[in-house]
């Protein structure tokens, strides 16, 4: 699998980087997790075309996750996409989903190309062709959803926003990679974790607990002014493994 970050903030974007967003590209189709930034032209950005886009994965229903699934929507029925587009996502975030497309004239049949709405909590599905999604419920503020992509050979994790949550550490035991939010610093643990966030060493601590080999680290808040790469540090006092603060658009393979 080849793993390619939109964007890396939390809730409030900067300058040079946008809300945390990320495409799995699996041979010559990709799933999307999450829908910030400018979705299509992120796609474009990295290579891949309307039509690889197999499915979309929502967590969950907080603006800085979910907002430009309109314009996603839009974009990819301008281009004359026809067949259907998977959207995976959990009941509540569905209700809110459909809601906002029902805003702009983009969920009624005929009016855009088929969507197929899916939950993968119960069961998991293969939307794209060779690699398997499962999510699982997380430890947040509104229903979300943390979500495994597996391949033969390969597994990966991504937190989406959450607490500490054991079921983390499970879903991740066998994977070769962790995608984790570092809302912050250790210093502000009680704070983050009222709020449903984790902070890098407790990022840390679940790696080594799950046995990954790599640690990716997102949904910076960079209000609170703490560089990625101190949370990096942070993160590596936990977890002997690779810790890496993702640069938007650059290809990771897992």
């Amino acid at each position: 699998m080849k793993l390619i970050f939109f964007g890396t903030t939390g809730a409030v974007q900067t300058a040079h980087n946008t809300n945390v967003s990320m495409a799995i590209v699996h041979e010559n189709a990709a799933v999307l997790l999450d829908v910030s930034g400018s979705p299509f032209q992120s796609l474009l950005r990295a290579g891949i075309g309307a039509s690889d886009l197999g499915a979309l994965v929502l967590t969950h229903a907080h603006p800085d996750h979910l907002y430009a699934l309109p314009s996603l929507i839009q974009d990819l029925s301008l281009v004359k996409r026809k067949h259907s587009l998977k959207i995976i996502c959990n009941r509540h975030t569905e209700t809110k989903a459909r809601q906002l497309l029902d805003i702009f004239n983009l969920s009624s049949p005929g009016d855009v190309f088929p969507i197929e709405w899916m939950s993968a909590e119960t069961a998991g599905l293969e939307c794209i062709p060779g690699v398997r999604i499962n999510t699982f419920p997380v430890n947040h503020s509104i229903p979300t959803s943390g979500v495994k992509l597996s391949t033969a050979t390969s597994c990966l994790v991504y937190t989406s926003d959450t607490a500490p949550t054991e079921r983390v550490v499970t879903e991740s035991t066998g994977a070769a990679a962790l995608i984790h939010e570092s809302t912050g610093s250790d210093r502000q643990r009680i704070a983050l974790n009222a709020d449903g966030h984790s902070s890098a060493l407790q990022a840390g601590i679940a790696a080594a607990k799950s046995g990954v080999d790599t640690l990716f680290l997102c949904h910076f808040n960079f209000e609170l002014g703490i560089p990625p790469e101190t949370l990096r540090g942070e993160a590596r006092r936990a977890f002997g493994g690779t810790v890496i603060v993702p640069e938007p658009f650059k290809v990771y393979s897992v």
